[in-house]
Protein backbone atom coordinates (compact mmCIF):
# COMPACT_ATOMS: atom_id res chain seq x y z
CA UNK A 1 0.00 0.00 0.00
CA UNK A 2 1.38 3.41 -0.93
CA UNK A 3 1.54 5.74 2.00
CA UNK A 4 0.58 9.41 1.57
CA UNK A 5 3.51 11.76 1.05
CA UNK A 6 2.42 13.65 4.17
CA UNK A 7 3.20 10.56 6.26
CA UNK A 8 6.80 10.53 5.06
CA UNK A 9 7.09 14.27 5.77
CA UNK A 10 5.86 13.73 9.32
CA UNK A 11 8.30 10.85 9.77
CA UNK A 12 11.21 12.99 8.59
CA UNK A 13 10.18 15.81 10.92
CA UNK A 14 10.02 13.36 13.84
CA UNK A 15 13.48 11.95 13.07
CA UNK A 16 14.94 15.43 12.71
CA UNK A 17 13.41 16.53 16.00
CA UNK A 18 14.69 13.42 17.79
CA UNK A 19 18.26 14.28 16.77
CA UNK A 20 17.87 17.86 17.98
CA UNK A 21 16.19 16.79 21.23
CA UNK A 22 19.08 14.47 22.03
CA UNK A 23 21.40 17.46 21.82
CA UNK A 24 19.03 19.80 23.69
CA UNK A 25 16.52 18.05 26.03
CA UNK A 26 14.93 21.41 26.89
CA UNK A 27 13.76 21.91 23.32
CA UNK A 28 9.90 22.09 23.19
CA UNK A 29 8.06 19.18 21.61
CA UNK A 30 7.21 19.67 17.93
CA UNK A 31 3.58 19.98 16.89
CA UNK A 32 1.82 18.14 14.08
CA UNK A 33 -1.62 17.68 12.57
CA UNK A 34 -3.26 15.05 14.81
CA UNK A 35 -5.26 13.32 12.04
CA UNK A 36 -2.24 13.06 9.73
CA UNK A 37 -0.04 11.62 12.48
CA UNK A 38 -2.75 9.15 13.52
CA UNK A 39 -3.03 7.90 9.96
CA UNK A 40 0.74 7.50 9.83
CA UNK A 41 0.73 5.54 13.09
CA UNK A 42 -2.06 3.24 11.91
CA UNK A 43 0.12 2.29 8.92
CA UNK A 44 3.23 1.91 11.09
CA UNK A 45 1.67 -0.01 13.99
CA UNK A 46 -1.33 -1.67 12.33
CA UNK A 47 -4.10 -0.62 14.74
CA UNK A 48 -7.67 0.57 14.11
CA UNK A 49 -8.85 4.04 15.07
CA UNK A 50 -12.42 5.13 15.74
CA UNK A 51 -13.46 8.79 15.89
CA UNK A 52 -10.53 10.22 13.94
CA UNK A 53 -12.92 12.70 12.30
CA UNK A 54 -13.14 14.50 15.65
CA UNK A 55 -9.46 15.48 15.35
CA UNK A 56 -9.94 17.49 12.14
CA UNK A 57 -7.68 20.58 12.16
CA UNK A 58 -6.42 19.72 15.66
CA UNK A 59 -2.73 20.07 16.51
CA UNK A 60 -0.90 17.77 18.93
CA UNK A 61 2.61 17.07 20.17
CA UNK A 62 5.11 14.52 18.90
CA UNK A 63 7.13 12.57 21.44
CA UNK A 64 7.13 9.60 23.78
CA UNK A 65 9.40 6.59 24.20
CA UNK A 66 6.85 3.98 23.11
CA UNK A 67 3.62 3.79 21.07
CA UNK A 68 1.34 4.18 24.12
CA UNK A 69 3.15 7.31 25.28
CA UNK A 70 3.21 8.69 21.73
CA UNK A 71 -0.55 8.26 21.39
CA UNK A 72 -1.35 9.72 24.82
CA UNK A 73 0.80 12.76 24.03
CA UNK A 74 -0.65 13.21 20.55
CA UNK A 75 -4.21 12.95 21.92
CA UNK A 76 -3.66 14.88 25.16
CA UNK A 77 -6.47 17.33 24.27
CA UNK A 78 -8.95 14.50 23.60
CA UNK A 79 -10.73 11.98 25.78
CA UNK A 80 -9.53 8.68 24.35
CA UNK A 81 -9.15 4.97 25.03
CA UNK A 82 -6.24 2.77 23.96
CA UNK A 83 -6.99 -0.96 23.76
CA UNK A 84 -3.89 -3.18 23.83
CA UNK A 85 -3.60 -6.61 22.24
CA UNK A 86 -2.34 -9.80 23.89
CA UNK A 87 1.24 -8.91 22.97
CA UNK A 88 1.13 -5.48 24.58
CA UNK A 89 0.82 -3.64 21.28
CA UNK A 90 -1.91 -1.22 20.26
CA UNK A 91 -5.01 -2.93 18.89
CA UNK A 92 -7.49 -0.07 18.76
CA UNK A 93 -7.74 3.65 19.59
CA UNK A 94 -11.15 5.17 20.38
CA UNK A 95 -11.42 8.97 20.34
CA UNK A 96 -14.40 10.12 22.40
CA UNK A 97 -14.15 13.87 21.76
CA UNK A 98 -12.32 16.97 22.90
CA UNK A 99 -11.73 17.32 26.61
CA UNK A 100 -14.19 19.60 28.35
CA UNK A 101 -13.76 21.78 31.40
CA UNK A 102 -15.65 19.21 33.49
CA UNK A 103 -14.15 18.75 36.95
CA UNK A 104 -15.08 15.42 38.57
CA UNK A 105 -16.35 15.31 42.14
CA UNK A 106 -13.70 14.72 44.83
CA UNK A 107 -12.57 11.17 45.43
CA UNK A 108 -13.04 10.14 49.06
CA UNK A 109 -11.01 7.45 50.78
CA UNK A 110 -13.08 4.73 52.44
CA UNK A 111 -13.03 5.23 56.16
CA UNK A 112 -12.06 8.91 55.98
CA UNK A 113 -14.19 11.40 57.94
CA UNK A 114 -17.31 12.61 56.12
CA UNK A 115 -16.53 15.34 53.62
CA UNK A 116 -12.77 14.77 53.71
CA UNK A 117 -11.47 14.36 50.18
CA UNK A 118 -8.46 12.29 49.22
CA UNK A 119 -5.94 14.79 47.84
CA UNK A 120 -3.36 12.11 47.03
CA UNK A 121 -4.60 11.83 43.45
CA UNK A 122 -6.31 15.20 43.00
CA UNK A 123 -3.36 16.83 41.31
CA UNK A 124 -1.46 13.78 40.15
CA UNK A 125 -2.36 13.06 36.55
CA UNK A 126 -1.25 9.57 35.68
CA UNK A 127 -1.74 8.08 39.16
CA UNK A 128 -3.68 4.96 38.33
CA UNK A 129 -6.18 2.50 39.73
CA UNK A 130 -5.60 -0.99 38.29
CA UNK A 131 -8.54 -3.40 38.35
CA UNK A 132 -8.65 -7.05 37.30
CA UNK A 133 -11.16 -7.85 34.54
CA UNK A 134 -12.84 -11.04 33.35
CA UNK A 135 -12.99 -11.77 29.63
CA UNK A 136 -16.30 -12.41 27.90
CA UNK A 137 -15.39 -12.97 24.27
CA UNK A 138 -13.66 -9.82 23.09
CA UNK A 139 -15.17 -7.76 25.94
CA UNK A 140 -14.06 -7.19 29.52
CA UNK A 141 -16.13 -7.38 32.71
CA UNK A 142 -15.08 -5.57 35.89
CA UNK A 143 -16.61 -5.58 39.38
CA UNK A 144 -17.21 -2.23 41.11
CA UNK A 145 -19.04 -1.17 44.24
CA UNK A 146 -22.33 0.73 43.83
CA UNK A 147 -23.72 2.99 46.54
CA UNK A 148 -27.26 4.33 46.73
CA UNK A 149 -28.99 6.70 49.16
CA UNK A 150 -29.13 3.96 51.80
CA UNK A 151 -25.29 3.93 51.82
CA UNK A 152 -25.22 0.16 51.29
CA UNK A 153 -22.32 -0.91 49.06
CA UNK A 154 -23.38 -3.42 46.40
CA UNK A 155 -20.74 -5.27 44.38
CA UNK A 156 -21.78 -5.51 40.73
CA UNK A 157 -20.07 -7.06 37.69
CA UNK A 158 -20.36 -4.78 34.65
CA UNK A 159 -19.40 -5.08 31.01
CA UNK A 160 -17.12 -2.22 29.95
CA UNK A 161 -19.06 -0.40 27.23
CA UNK A 162 -17.69 2.90 25.90
CA UNK A 163 -20.76 3.21 23.68
CA UNK A 164 -23.06 3.59 26.71
CA UNK A 165 -23.58 7.16 27.92
CA UNK A 166 -24.29 6.02 31.46
CA UNK A 167 -23.87 3.09 33.79
CA UNK A 168 -26.79 0.76 32.98
CA UNK A 169 -28.21 -1.52 35.69
CA UNK A 170 -31.14 -3.95 36.04
CA UNK A 171 -34.31 -2.49 37.52
CA UNK A 172 -34.26 -5.17 40.23
CA UNK A 173 -31.32 -3.38 41.92
CA UNK A 174 -33.44 -0.32 42.77
CA UNK A 175 -34.63 -1.54 46.17
CA UNK A 176 -31.21 -2.93 47.08
CA UNK A 177 -29.66 0.49 46.45
CA UNK A 178 -32.44 2.30 48.29
CA UNK A 179 -33.84 4.07 45.23
CA UNK A 180 -37.54 4.60 44.55
CA UNK A 181 -38.66 4.02 40.95
CA UNK A 182 -41.15 6.90 41.01
CA UNK A 183 -38.35 9.29 42.06
CA UNK A 184 -36.43 8.60 38.84
CA UNK A 185 -36.99 10.21 35.44
CA UNK A 186 -38.73 8.05 32.83
CA UNK A 187 -36.89 8.15 29.51
CA UNK A 188 -36.41 6.02 26.41
CA UNK A 189 -32.82 5.06 25.66
CA UNK A 190 -31.09 3.44 22.72
CA UNK A 191 -29.51 0.04 23.37
CA UNK A 192 -27.97 -2.66 21.21
CA UNK A 193 -31.42 -4.29 21.18
CA UNK A 194 -33.27 -1.13 20.16
CA UNK A 195 -35.07 1.65 22.04
CA UNK A 196 -36.28 0.67 25.52
CA UNK A 197 -37.90 2.39 28.51
CA UNK A 198 -35.53 3.32 31.31
CA UNK A 199 -35.45 5.12 34.63
CA UNK A 200 -32.72 7.76 34.86
CA UNK A 201 -31.09 8.92 38.07
CA UNK A 202 -27.83 9.10 39.98
CA UNK A 203 -25.91 6.75 42.21
CA UNK A 204 -24.63 8.39 45.37
CA UNK A 205 -21.23 6.94 44.53
CA UNK A 206 -19.33 4.25 42.66
CA UNK A 207 -16.38 2.59 44.37
CA UNK A 208 -13.44 2.13 42.00
CA UNK A 209 -11.11 -0.05 44.01
CA UNK A 210 -10.80 1.94 47.24
CA UNK A 211 -11.75 5.27 45.62
CA UNK A 212 -15.25 6.68 46.02
CA UNK A 213 -16.54 8.63 43.00
CA UNK A 214 -19.67 10.62 43.82
CA UNK A 215 -22.85 11.42 41.86
CA UNK A 216 -22.63 9.10 38.86
CA UNK A 217 -25.46 9.08 36.30
CA UNK A 218 -27.22 5.73 35.88
CA UNK A 219 -30.02 4.19 33.83
CA UNK A 220 -32.15 1.31 35.11
CA UNK A 221 -33.73 -1.06 32.57
CA UNK A 222 -36.02 -4.05 33.09
CA UNK A 223 -33.91 -7.13 33.77
CA UNK A 224 -35.14 -9.21 30.84
CA UNK A 225 -34.54 -6.38 28.36
CA UNK A 226 -31.03 -5.88 29.69
CA UNK A 227 -30.27 -9.57 29.21
CA UNK A 228 -28.70 -9.96 32.63
CA UNK A 229 -25.73 -7.74 31.75
CA UNK A 230 -24.93 -4.48 33.55
CA UNK A 231 -22.93 -1.91 31.59
CA UNK A 232 -20.09 0.29 32.78
CA UNK A 233 -20.60 3.37 30.63
CA UNK A 234 -19.12 6.81 30.12
CA UNK A 235 -20.77 8.53 33.10
CA UNK A 236 -17.92 6.97 35.11
CA UNK A 237 -15.27 6.20 32.47
CA UNK A 238 -15.06 9.78 31.16
CA UNK A 239 -13.73 10.86 34.53
CA UNK A 240 -10.54 8.87 33.95
CA UNK A 241 -7.97 8.12 31.29
CA UNK A 242 -8.64 4.49 30.50
CA UNK A 243 -6.44 1.66 29.20
CA UNK A 244 -7.38 -2.01 28.81
CA UNK A 245 -4.62 -4.62 28.81
CA UNK A 246 -5.93 -7.72 27.04
CA UNK A 247 -2.97 -9.91 27.97
CA UNK A 248 -3.08 -9.17 31.70
CA UNK A 249 -6.89 -8.76 31.81
CA UNK A 250 -6.57 -5.40 33.54
CA UNK A 251 -8.42 -2.11 33.41
CA UNK A 252 -6.29 0.93 34.30
CA UNK A 253 -8.08 4.15 35.24
CA UNK A 254 -5.65 7.05 35.57
CA UNK A 255 -6.76 10.19 37.37
CA UNK A 256 -6.73 13.34 35.30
Amino acid sequence: MTRPASCFVVALVLLAWASLAAADPTRPLPQVDVAVELERLTHELGFDVKGIEQTAEAVGHLGGDNPIERLHLLLEEFDHIIVQDSGGGVERVIILGEKSDYVPPPLVVEGAPDGVADDSTAGGEGEAIVLTTRREGSSHVVTLGLEGPNKARVEQAMLIDTGADRIVLPLSLLSTLGLAQDALKAQQVQTANGIVDARIGQLSAVWVGEKRVEDVDVAFIEDQKLGGTSLLGMSLLRRFRMTIDDEKSQLTLATR
